[in-house]
């Protein structure tokens, strides 16, 4: 937030959040305060390796009875009440998220390092990426994305987004829920309450830099029951790869190409993911070379 001096001695306060993508940094400015506290959610600023970004101003203006978005001096929308203001940003970041590379495929999977490993964790939208990635975070991972990475033949980058945490699973992150309950959050038409977490709220780093991929876990829950990890042959980790990855129409071959170069360089191992301590421990036995015993993993008594 900046300060300026108006007429009459008045300081209008200018409220401002900045958003990252790969290649722009976006100033989403607010009139006022309800309107900076609800684009809050959208917060996220790591440290990006690379060239210095394409800056780009996005203005939120007030009318009578609704709000006007400006994009570098261009009015680019009208909308009704500070809900469909984030809404309507939210939208427009992934797509300029997905503009930065528009020749290369978007996998959805967590993204993060051990050292100089870096780690994938796929899994459909409810298998439990963000939450077992913030477990990782608590162990001394580091998180560069909980929700995409774009793929290419040279490797992954993550897609920038701060980690996306549901007040649902604040009881299963008992050390960590004070501290995410502090961030800025967003409520659903299901009336989830979801917060937008930067892991360096939680004593980490948040860097995002591009490279390979040492191992593949594809998760599958396992709720109330014991974690189990088992290795996976590079023609099944494809096959389920191929669910959770967005293929340009216009970059097909070099997509499909990408992720069989994934299958050849990257370990994979399907983790059945109930008890965290075991999966945890499933997650280290695969970093540090060993099939695992392929059976469930007796949690930490």
């Amino acid at each position: 937030m900046h300060g300026r001096t108006g007429e009459g001695g008045v300081d209008p306060i200018q409220h401002d959040v900045i958003v990252r993508t790969l290649d722009r940094r976006f100033t989403l400015r607010a009139p006022d305060r309800s309107v900076y506290e609800a684009i809050r959610y959208l917060d996220c600023t790591p440290d990006i390796s690379g060239p210095a970004p394409r800056e780009v101003t996005i203005a939120v203006e007030s009318g009578r009875d609704y709000y006007r978005i400006v994009q570098d001096g261009i009015d680019i929308r009208q909308v009704v009440g500070t809900r469909a203001v984030v809404e309507y940003l939210h939208l427009l970041l992934f797509q300029a998220s997905i503009e930065d590379r528009p020749r290369t495929a978007l996998l959805h999977a967590a993204c993060l390092r051990r050292g100089r490993q870096r780690l994938l964790l796929a899994g459909s939208k409810c298998a439990g990426k963000t939450t077992f990635a913030l477990r990782l975070l608590q162990s001394g991972y580091e998180i560069e994305g909980d929700e995409h990475v774009f793929i290419d033949t040279s490797g992954v980058i993550a897609r920038p987004r701060g980690c996306r945490v549901k007040a649902s699973a604040l009881p299963i992150l008992t050390e960590m829920a004070e501290t995410i309950g502090r961030a800025p959050s967003y409520t659903d038409d299901a009336n989830n309450k979801i917060f937008n977490v930067d892991p360096r709220m939680l004593g980490s780093t948040w860097r995002i830099e591009p490279g390979e991929v040492d191992v593949v876990i594809v998760l599958h829950p396992n709720h109330g029951g014991y974690s189990s990890i088992r290795p996976l042959p590079s023609t099944a980790m494809v096959q389920l790869l191929m669910a959770e990855i967005g293929l340009r129409e216009t970059a097909r071959g070099a997509s499909i190409a990408a992720l069989a170069k994934l299958a050849m360089r990257a370990k994979a191992f399907d983790l059945s993911l109930g008890d965290h301590s075991s999966a945890l421990r499933c997650v280290e036995l695969a970093l540090d070379g060993q099939d695992g015993d392929r059976g469930a993993v007796e949690p930490h008594r």
